[in-house]
C-alpha cells in the first residue's frame, strides 16, 4: 500500500507510448492490434478468466506484459501468473524507502538537504512507505517551530487513516488484530472474528499484502497502524474485537507474551488476562525485567495477589526504590506469607543500599519464620550486624514448604554462614558452596550465594575459589540483573586487584555509573586500592575522599570489612586515620559481638598491620600482629599473614633475611596476595645494603609477578608492570627492561637534573621527559619518587 506501483506503471506506459507502442490497461481481447503492450494494475482484482488470458499471453515470447498485483497467496490464479512471469524476468518488489532515498526526496521537496534528525524522524514515523514519507515531509516543510517531530507524526497518522478508509471492514478488523502480534495466523483470526477458515485466510492474506504489518517494520509503526485502525472502526468495535481475541486465545491456551502485554497496555481489564499475565511472569523468572513488566501489567488489569512477586522482580532489575515502596506497603499485611516476603524484600533492598541496621531490625521484627528463603535472608541480615542469636533462631526453624532445590540452596546459605562464625573455613565454604550448585531462586535476598561464597573465600585466603565462583556468576549475569550484576563484577575485580591483576582503567569501568550505596562503597574502595598500588597519590586522595562520603552514610556490616580495610590503609598513607577510626572501631565492635571469628577478623587485622606500618607507629601494629599470631594456630591464612607481618617489620628495620623474605612472599602469593608479596620483596631490595641480596629480592618480585600475573581467571591477558632488575653483576642479574631512551633519562635523573635540562641534553621536550619518567615508574612499580630513585640506583648501579 502506497509504495508507488501506480506511479511506476504510469511511467512504463508513458515510455512505451513514446516509443510508438500501443498500450492497453486490461487483459488482451480479440481485435486488439498486433504488438499491443499489456500493462495491468491491481491484477489481484481480476476474475479467474481474465487472469487465465494474461497467463496465456505470458507464454508468447513476442508479447509485452507488465502486471502489478498484491502478493495474495490465497488466489491460485494470481500465484500461477506470478510463477509464470518470474520464469521470464525477475519480479520487481516495491519496498519501503531507504534513508538515502528519503534524503533525496526530502532535498527535492524542501529545497535543501535535510538534517539527519529529520530523516530519522520521518523514517521512524512512516516506516519508509512512500505515501507516508511524502506526507511527513510536507508537514515538516510547513512547520516553522520546534515541534517538527510532532507534526511529522500527526501528518503520518492523518495520511494513514485516509488510506485505510478505503479498506473493507473485515480487513480492517484483521489489521487491528495483526498489528497486535505478528504471531497471529488465520486460525486465530477465524476464532476471534467468527468467520470460516477460508475467509480468515483471505483476510490475513489481504492484511499482509497491504505492507502495513510486515515483520521488518518496527513495533512503533505497528502501534501507529493499530491506533489508526481503531480510530476508524470506533471504540466499541475495538474493544469487542480485542475481547474476542483474548477469549479465544485463552480458550486455546495460545496467548503469547507480547500479545498479552499489548492487550494490558490498551487497558483491557479482565480476570483471565490478569491470570495469564501472572502465569507468564512466573515462566520468565530467569529474566527479571520481563517478569517485572508482566507483573506490572497483571496488576494494571486487576490482579491483586502479585505485589510481592512484582516487588521481587523489580528489586532484581535494580529498581529498588519501587520495590522498597511495595514491600513497605505489604509489611502490615494480614497474610503471613506476604508479610514475610515483604520483610525479605525490604531487608534485601536495605542491605543493597548500605542500611544493614535497618535490614536486621526488619528480620528481628518478623521473628523466626518457617520459610527457607526468608530464614536465609534473616541469617544474612542478622549476622551482618553481629546479631548471632537472631541468626541462629532464624536458621533453627524448619521450613514448612517442600524440599525444593531453591529451599536447599537457602538452607545451605544459612548454615554455611553460621559456620563462618563458629566453625572452620573448610567446613563453612563447603556448606556455602552447595548453595551455588543448587537452582537459583527468583526471590531477592540481601546477598547472592555466589557473592557470599566469594566473600568468605577471600577472607579465608582462598583466591582460586573466589575468582572461580564469582567469575561464573559474572558470566551468567544477564543484562537485566541490575541487583546483582555490578555486585558480582566488583567482587571479581577485587579478587583480581589483590592478585595484582587489575588496572586503573578496569576499576573505573566497573565503578562507572550510578550505583546503590553498597556497590558505591566497593567501587570507590576498589579505585582507591588500584590507585595506591599504582603509586598515584592524587588518585588515592580523590577516590579515598569519595569513598569516605559513602562510608559516612553507610551502616557498617560484616560484609564490608574488605573495602573498610583498604580505606584504612589508604587513610594511613594520607595521614587521615582519625577520620576513619570510628568506622574501624565499629567494625571491631561488630566482630567482638560475633566472638571475634578468625575467618572474618584476619583480613582486617592484616590491614591494621599495614596501616600501622604506613603511619610509622609500632604501637599500632602490635595488637594486630598479636591477633594474627593468636589465630595462626587455627588458620593457615592467619599463620601466613603473621609470618609475613613479622618479616615486613624486620625488613623495615633493615634486617633483611633473603630466605625469610622469600618464604613469606611466596606464601602470600599462595593465598592470592600477589601484590603484597611483590611489595614485600621490593621493600627488602630497598632496605638492604647488600647489592647481591637486593638483586635477588628484585628478581623474586619479578618471578612472583610473572608466575601469577600472566593470565587472569578467565584466560584474558593482564597487563603486569615489570619489576626492576637486580644490580648488574649479581648472580640473579638480568637485562633491565628499560628501553635505551628510558635508560638515558634514568641516568640523567639520578644525576639530579631537572626535566628541562634532561630534555635539552636529549633533544626532547620536558613533557616527553615527564612521560618517560612516568612510564619508568609504572614499569618498576615504584609508589613514590624516593622509591623510584632507589630502584634506579639498584638497576643502574649509580652512586647516591
Amino acid at each position: 500500500m502506497g509504495t508507488g506501483k501506480t506511479t511506476a506503471l504510469a511511467a512504463i506506459r508513458g515510455a512505451l507510448r513514446a516509443a510508438g507502442v500501443t498500450v492497453v490497461a486490461r487483459p488482451p481481447r480479440a481485435g486488439d492490434p498486433p504488438g499491443v503492450a499489456v500493462v495491468v494494475d491491481d491484477a489481484h482484482l481480476l476474475s479467474t478468466t481474465e487472469l487465465g488470458r494474461l497467463l496465456d499471453l505470458v507464454g508468447d515470447p513476442a508479447a509485452t506484459v507488465v502486471v502489478a498485483a498484491e502478493p495474495l497467496s490465497h488466489q491460485p490464479a494470481v500465484t500461477a501468473l506470478r510463477t509464470a512471469m518470474a520464469r521470464e524476468a525477475p519480479e520487481v518488489v516495491l519496498a519501503p524507502m531507504t534513508p538515502t532515498e528519503v534524503h533525496r526526496v526530502a532535498t527535492d521537496l524542501l529545497g535543501a538537504p535535510p538534517s539527519a534528525e529529520l530523516v530519522g524522524n520521518v523514517l521512524a514515523a512512516s516506516a519508509g512507505l512512500p505515501f507516508l514519507v511524502r506526507a511527513a515531509l510536507s508537514a515538516a516543510r510547513s512547520t516553522n517551530d520546534t515541534s517538527v517531530a510532532e507534526a511529522v507524526d500527526r501528518a503520518v497518522r492523518v495520511a494513514l487513516i485516509e488510506r485505510l478508509r478505503r479498506v473493507e471492514e473485515a480487513v480492517l478488523d484483521t489489521l487491528l488484530l495483526s498489528s497486535l502480534s505478528q504471531e497471529l495466523g488465520p486460525d486465530d483470526v477465524a476464532a476471534a472474528l467468527g468467520v470460516k477458515q477460508e475467509e480468515a485466510q483471505r483476510l490475513v492474506d489481504s492484511a499482509r499484502a497491504s505492507g502495513l504489518i510486515a515483520p521488518a517494520l518496527s513495533n512503533a509503526f505497528a502501534v501507529t497502524v493499530h491506533r489508526s485502525v481503531a480510530q476508524i472502526i470506533g471504540a466499541a468495535r475495538h474493544h469487542q474485537v480485542e475481547t474476542s481475541l483474548l477469549r479465544t486465545q485463552l480458550a486455546q491456551s495460545t496467548l503469547p507474551t507480547d500479545l498479552a502485554l499489548r492487550l494490558a497496555e490498551h487497558g483491557l481489564r479482565d480476570p483471565g488476562l490478569a491470570a495469564a499475565l501472572t502465569d507468564l511472569a512466573a515462566r520468565h523468572q530467569d529474566h527479571p525485567a520481563t517478569a517485572a513488566r508482566l507483573y506490572r501489567a497483571a496488576t494494571s488489569v486487576g490482579a491483586s495477589e502479585v505485589s510481592t512477586k512484582l516487588a521481587d522482580a523489580l528489586a532484581l532489575t535494580g529498581d529498588c526504590a519501587t520495590a522498597g515502596r511495595l514491600a513497605d506497603e505489604l509489611l502490615g499485611s494480614e497474610v503471613a506469607p506476604d508479610r514475610a516476603a515483604a520483610v525479605r524484600i525490604a531487608a534485601s533492598v536495605a542491605s543493597h543500599d548500605g542500611r544493614a541496621a535497618q535490614a536486621a531490625e526488619l528480620v528481628r521484627w518478623l521473628g523466626p519464620y518457617p520459610d527457607a528463603a526468608v530464614g536465609a535472608a534473616a541469617v544474612v541480615a542478622a549476622l551482618g550486624v553481629g546479631d548471632v542469636a537472631t541468626a541462629r533462631a532464624a536458621a533453627a526453624v524448619d521450613s514448612d514448604g517442600p524440599p525444593t532445590s531453591t529451599a536447599r540452596a537457602a538452607r545451605a546459605v544459612a548454615e554455611g554462614l553460621l559456620l563462618t562464625v563458629d566453625g572452620t573455613y573448610p567446613a563453612a565454604v563447603a556448606r556455602l558452596a552447595q548453595s551455588v550448585t543448587e537452582q537459583a531462586s527468583a526471590a531477592v535476598s540481601p546477598d547472592t550465594a555466589s557473592a557470599l561464597v566469594t566473600l568468605v573465600a577471600m577472607h579465608g585466603g582462598d583466591s582460586v575459589r573466589a575468582r572461580s565462583v564469582v567469575g561464573r556468576a559474572v558470566r551468567g549475569t544477564g543484562d537485566d540483573d541490575g541487583f546483582v550484576g555490578r555486585r558480582h563484577a566488583l567482587l571479581l575485580a577485587w579478587a583480581r586487584m589483590l592478585d595484582g591483576q587489575l588496572t586503573a582503567t578496569d576499576a573505573a569501568s566497573v565503578a562507572a555509573g550510578d550505583a546503590h550505596r553498597r556497590d558505591a562503597l566497593w567501587a570507590a574502595a576498589l579505585q582507591t586500592a588500584v590507585a595506591r598500588r599504582a603509586g598515584d597519590t592524587g588518585a588515592v586522595q580523590k577516590h579515598w575522599y569519595a569513598a569516605m562520603e559513602v562510608l559516612t552514610e553507610y551502616s557498617m556490616d560484616l560484609y564490608a570489612l574488605l573495602p573498610l580495610g583498604e580505606l584504612w590503609v589508604a587513610a594511613a598513607r594520607l595521614r587521615q586515620v582519625d577520620l576513619i577510626t570510628p568506622a574501624v572501631d565499629e567494625a571491631f565492635g561488630l566482630l567482638g559481638a560475633l566472638g571475634n571469628p578468625i575467618l572474618w577478623s584476619v583480613p582486617l587485622h592484616w590491614s591494621g598491620v599495614h596501616a600501622g606500618i604506613l603511619a610509622n607507629s609500632p604501637a599500632s601494629v602490635a595488637p594486630h600482629g598479636q591477633a594474627l599470631t593468636a589465630a595462626a594456630a587455627h588458620s593457615s591464612f592467619a599463620r601466613a599473614l603473621a609470618n609475613a607481618g613479622r618479616t615486613w617489620l624486620r625488613v623495615l628495620a633493615n634486617h633483611v633475611d633473603a630466605g625469610e623474605v622469600t618464604v613469606a612472599a611466596r606464601t602470600l602469593t599462595q593465598f592470592g596476595l600477589t601484590w603484597d608479596a611483590t611489595r614485600l620483596a621490593s621493600q627488602a631490595a630497598l632496605h638492604t645494603p647488600d647489592g647481591k641480596v637486593s638483586g635477588a629480592m628484585l628478581q623474586l618480585a619479578r618471578d612472583l609477578k610473572i608466575a601469577t600475573g600472566g593470565l587472569g581467571d578467565g584466560g584474558e591477558v593482564v597487563d603486569v608492570p615489570a619489576v626492576a632488575s637486580p644490580r648488574p653483576g649479581s648472580p640473579a642479574a638480568r637485562e633491565p627492561r628499560l628501553s635505551e631512551r628510558e635508560r638515558e633519562v634514568a641516568e640523567l635523573l639520578l644525576q639530579g637534573m631537572p626535566y628541562r635540562d634532561i630534555g635539552s641534553q636529549l633533544f626532547i621536550s620536558a613533557k616527553t621527559v615527564e612521560h618517560h619518567v612516568a612510564r619508568i615508574r609504572r614499569r618498576l612499580g615504584a609508589e613514590s619518587r624516593s622509591e623510584l630513585m632507589s630502584m634506579l640506583r639498584a638497576i643502574l648501579g649509580s652512586p647516591g
